[in-house]
């Protein structure tokens, strides 16, 4: 037994190749035992995630793109800490990444002092090691960038949770009406995601000075070419706290003929949900300037106009009658509105008008829910055909009279 272990670590300690130093067969199948674990792991926390992101109801194609990073970013982290269980130098990767991405945009300096630049790096792959002057700020590499992106990433995934649960513990037990939930939530979200970026920045190394001098740079393009984000960020947050609209009212945009109920409001857009269930994306400051018809504002009554032509022939007081038997019919429509429905009254007739070939009458009545405003319109136009048909009222067609004279010889 002792002779097999022995012949087995002499196996094992074979070497396989040399790169800065030498890689035995145990460090290359302990390299590859991690790797595989790595692909477990990830492959379980993709399932995980895929459950905990349709319990937040993320769309699909956002869905997979955030499982596809996260399946790099667990690759990429399992493969380095396969690399350093294994005891196996990353030679040229390794340096790549962590070597200070800001010295290649140095200028040249003296030959007696530290080399910047494309000479630095090319000294740093081939193994040297220049004389580095350590000033205390830290370095810009692939590998900080890479910890940053994973922080960002992480922030998401976290604040996506952590709204999940407010939303689920506290606001609904609370109450609180849907548009102020989401409100804080957005709030919620944006300052967990800046607390990440600020984090990431810190991670990558810059200051808060080359900050200033980035934003300095974006006022200037802001001026420019930015005017459309930017004013449509400025709407945005007129439009969440000023709030013309809110989330589930029922708003018209005039110019543009939509009509839909609103699903959300971001900073940039906001998302109507059409009556074919299509989603219209709407820049903000499109509802700042434009006119805009919302049906909900105080609440969700609407009321319904149909209008009636007959013909001359007809008994007026009869089509009165039919247009409110036909009203009174129909189930959506409020026959005796209640103390607490302001301005809201039982169906009425109104004679409108005299026409070339036709008497003008207009049927209004109200009902609960302006969504279903065309449906109800139908079904009355339906209704009202049939009843015509029955009392034998006519409905006229525009009539010509048109007179031939001799042509004088």
């Amino acid at each position: 037994m002792g002779e097999l272990r022995q012949q087995l670590e002499e196996f094992l300690g074979n070497t396989v190749i040399t790169l800065e130093a030498p890689v035995t067969i145990g460090q290359i199948i302990l390299l590859i035992g991690v790797v595989v674990a790595s692909f477990f792991v990830a492959a379980f926390l993709r399932r995980w995630f895929r459950h905990l992101f349709n319990r937040l109801r993320i769309q699909e194609n956002t869905q997979n793109r955030l499982i596809a990073i996260l399946f790099l970013i667990i690759m990429i982290v399992g493969i380095s800490v396969a690399f350093k269980v294994a005891g196996i130098s990353t030679g040229i990767f390794g340096r790549v990444f962590t070597y200070p991405l800001a010295d290649l945009f140095q200028p040249s300096q003296k030959p007696t002092e530290s080399p910047t630049g494309i000479s630095s790096l090319f000294q740093t792959l081939l193994g040297r090691k220049p004389v580095v002057v350590d000033d205390g700020a830290r370095r810009l590499t692939l590998a900080s960038l890479f910890y940053g992106f994973a922080i960002i990433f992480g922030m998401y995934v976290l604040s996506k949770y952590a709204q999940w649960v407010l939303q689920r513990q506290v606001l609904q037990a609370f109450q609180i009406e849907r548009h102020t939930r989401f409100i804080i939530l957005r709030f919620f979200h944006f300052t967990i995601i800046a607390f990440g970026v600020l984090i990431s920045l810190r991670t990558i190394g810059v200051s808060f000075t080359s900050l200033a001098i980035i934003f300095g740079g974006l006022s200037i393009g802001i001026g420019f070419g930015l005017q459309n984000l930017v004013s449509n960020l400025v709407s945005g947050l007129i439009l969440i706290f000023e709030r013309p609209i809110k989330i589930g009212d029922l708003v018209e945009i005039m110019d543009v003929d939509i009509f839909g109920r609103v699903s959300s409001i971001n900073l940039r857009s906001t998302v109507i949900m059409a009556l074919d269930e299509k989603e219209v994306i709407v820049p903000n400051s499109q509802l700042i300037t434009e006119p805009v018809h919302n049906l909900t504002h105080y609440n969700n009554q609407f009321r319904v106009r149909i209008p009636v032509s007959v013909s001359f022939s007809s008994d007026v007081e009869l089509v009165k009658k039919v247009l409110l038997e036909v009203a009174h019919a129909h189930p959506e429509v409020i026959r005796e509105p209640t103390s607490e429905m302001e301005d809201v009254t039982a169906p009425f007739v109104r004679f409108t008008n005299f026409g070339e070939s036709s008497l003008d009458f207009e049927l209004l009545a109200w009902i609960p829910d302006s969504f279903e405003r065309f449906d109800v319109a139908s079904d009355l136009h339906f209704m009202i055909w049939e009843k015509f048909r029955e009392y034998d009222i006519k409905i006229p067609f525009p009539q010509r009279d048109v007179h031939f004279y001799p042509e004088e010889q």
